[in-house]
């Protein structure tokens, strides 16, 4: 499905990662929610040096300002991958099943949207082809 998204600027901390430790996400998610932080939290993949094979920056967020760093989600219609359970395994998997699959991404800005209702999505930057 895809989806009109407006612009919106995220606060939190961000670094430069790839996908061959997992561990980093784990201890910046542990980092980031020391900050009990309310509202709807975005974890932000952008700046990909290739695809979701190479380095890319990763911040973990909110609306509210907290963090050393800002990230601005831009405008743009992405396609939504909605995860269907919401625990963190159930996102590791939706990330292989993008992984494998042939959406026209174009590795721009994609992010997890962690709703304050338990609903998680993933929004991913994709050709308007």
């Amino acid at each position: 499905m895809r989806k009109e998204f407006s612009t919106k600027a995220i606060y939190g901390n961000k670094i430069r990662t790839n996908n061959n430790d997992i561990r980093v996400f784990s201890n910046m998610w542990g980092e980031f929610l020391k900050n009990k932080v309310e509202g709807d939290i975005y974890a932000i993949y952008s700046n990909y040096q290739s695809d979701h094979t190479g380095d890319f920056d990763f911040l973990i967020g909110t609306e509210e300002v907290v963090g050393n760093s800002t990230v601005t989600i831009p405008k743009g219609e992405y396609y939504v991958w909605e995860v269907t359970t919401n625990d963190m395994e159930a996102v590791g998997k939706a990330w292989n099943e993008i992984w494998k699959s042939d959406l026209p991404r174009t590795y721009n800005h994609d992010f997890e949207l962690y709703k304050t209702d338990g609903s998680i999505s993933i929004y991913l930057s994709v050709s308007n082809g």
